[in-house]
């Protein structure tokens, strides 16, 4: 059976709903991107059952630049095509802004699995902070 929300968000739910095979696509991307912001800002190496479980450290890429702008872009779609279940293909791509030297922002775009094709795939972009915290956004 195929779910739009997550685990937790299920668990939480206080109220009974009725099972659907039905799948509701707004509440499937808005609960794949709530899950994508949440791990986007977690280190890699502080889970310790998952030692490969997070992003890596920004600050210690800044020595990197400029191959740390690709080393995060691998980065992104490899952790996200792991640990997220829902979504089967990922691309990410820098987009460069001069005005914000200390941030790092990547567009990326999810397909989503069992959706339709044509509804399936959806866009944000991430922002990395210099201080390393990820923002996502609707594209």
């Amino acid at each position: 059976m195929i779910n739009e929300r997550s685990l937790f968000e299920r668990l939480e739910q206080t109220k009974s709903t009725a099972y659907s095979t039905d799948i509701d696509l707004r509440s499937m991307i808005k609960s794949v991107t709530f899950n994508l912001q949440q791990m986007l800002n977690v280190r890699e190496g502080s889970v310790s059952s998952l030692p490969d479980y997070g992003m890596p450290d920004f600050n210690d890429l800044v020595y990197e630049f400029p191959d740390a702008i690709y080393q995060l872009q691998v980065a992104i779609r490899r952790f996200l095509l792991k640990y997220e279940p829902r979504i089967s293909d990922v691309l990410v791509r820098y987009i460069p802004d001069s005005t914000q030297p200390l941030q790092l922002k990547y567009y990326v775009e999810v397909s989503l699995k069992h959706a339709p094709m044509e509804s399936g795939a959806f866009q944000f972009e991430t922002v990395i902070t210099g201080s390393g915290q990820a923002f996502v956004k609707a594209a």
